[in-house]
């Protein structure tokens, strides 16, 4: 009895510090996700390999392998580079049916939705996002989920907007406003979440000509990026408010602006922003009758909005070559289904002929058999 108690205390002993050292690691890649969700913005490249760092570790659960996952593949989403992010957005999906946690599904539903927003296949896009919202809609407490319906509001917004109008649109961007509102107090990161809101608020009210609206749209995303000193978002704010002064006839005020966006910019490495600073400073210096500063700039937007292009269409091509690869799986599976079922369909009626053909067979028969009787 007492050796089976020592060897029973030295098994609980081994157990206990199996368990003590999994929590430990778990905490640690938490500690690395934490960090790296901080950094997917202004500086992705660390993000990454902070996440990269997380799913090396052998002890890794699903939930965090997700987290790894998604934050990799926004970082990469980021620096516009679709088709890396299309790589681990495809691997989420394969892991959503071992998922029993509701929010993190929500979360990955939203996730894989923003990406075909931004390949701009937005049949596909909304599909994920209705499902989401569904899931949002179901949940038992409204206001712990707020910054997941802010998200799906906003890529609503996003998708509204290129699709239809951005009179729809700004209502979507106004309810994800609404929702992030409601988390700033708690989870001050979503500041980011409230300034990207604002700017494309901000881009659907110059486009509607409303200037003076615009413009304080803009202030505003600015001022939450600042916040949590979110560079690329300070740059994209500024560049929305050169916008307003370009519209205004302030010329020299914008290029201030564009300047100060660009220097930003550069430090963050976002091709998109770049591109769209380039396009405002050539603008301007036009207008002003600066020839070689418009041909330095327009030269630099033709570059980047070139590339930008090459990468976009090759992303794209793959994501459509997946989706067709998806269809005729789901088609070859319905045939196998379907198949056995033609089968017996096939077996049924030609039993159901055979029976048919063999009464009409018998039924002359009796019928020559009766007509013979009469006439005798």
């Amino acid at each position: 009895m007492k050796k089976w108690n020592k060897h029973s205390a030295l098994f609980f002993l081994a157990g206990f510090f199996f368990f003590v050292q999994m929590v430990h690691s778990q905490k640690d890649v938490d500690s690395i996700l934490k960090i790296a969700n901080k950094q997917v913005y202004e500086n992705p490249e660390e993000a990454i390999s902070l996440s990269q760092e997380a799913l090396n570790d052998q002890k890794i659960t699903v939930r965090n392998k997700i987290n790894s996952l998604l934050v990799i593949s926004v970082a990469y989403s980021s620096k516009r580079d679709y088709e890396k992010a299309s790589e681990y957005i495809f691997q989420i999906n394969e892991l959503i049916p071992k998922i029993d946690d509701e929010l993190l599904k929500i979360s990955i539903l939203n996730r894989i939705g923003a990406h075909y927003q931004e390949l701009q296949i937005y049949d596909k896009s909304l599909e994920y996002l209705d499902e989401s919202l569904i899931l949002i809609e179901k949940y038992p407490t409204p206001d712990s989920i707020q910054k997941y319906l802010g998200y799906n509001s906003i890529l609503r917004g996003f998708i509204y907007r290129k699709q239809t109008n951005c009179d729809i649109a700004l209502k979507y961007f106004d309810s994800a406003i609404i929702a992030y509102e409601k988390t700033i107090a708690q989870q001050p990161i979503m500041n980011a979440n409230l300034s990207i809101s604002y700017y494309n608020k901000g881009n659907c009210l110059l486009s509607l000509n409303k200037t003076e609206q615009a413009k304080e749209s803009f202030l505003k995303s600015v001022e939450h990026a600042k916040t949590i000193d979110a560079k690329s978002l300070i740059a994209f704010g500024e560049k929305g408010l050169a916008e307003t002064e370009t519209q205004n006839g302030n010329y020299k005020e914008a290029l201030s602006l564009l300047i100060d966006a660009l220097a930003i910019s550069s430090k963050v490495g976002d091709l998109v922003l770049n591109r769209e600073i380039y396009e405002g400073l050539a603008n301007n210096y036009l207008f002003l009758g600066d020839w070689d500063n418009y041909i330095l700039y327009q030269n630099k937007y033709v570059a980047i909005k070139k590339a930008n292009k090459i990468s976009e269409r090759k992303t794209i091509n793959q994501s459509l070559i997946s989706l067709t690869e998806t269809k005729a799986e789901e088609i070859e599976q319905l045939r196998a289904y379907f198949r056995p079922l033609q089968i017996i369909f096939i077996i049924i009626i030609t039993i159901a002929l055979f029976l048919l053909i063999r009464s009409v067979i018998v039924w002359e028969r009796d019928l020559k058999k009766l007509e013979n009787r009469l006439k005798s």
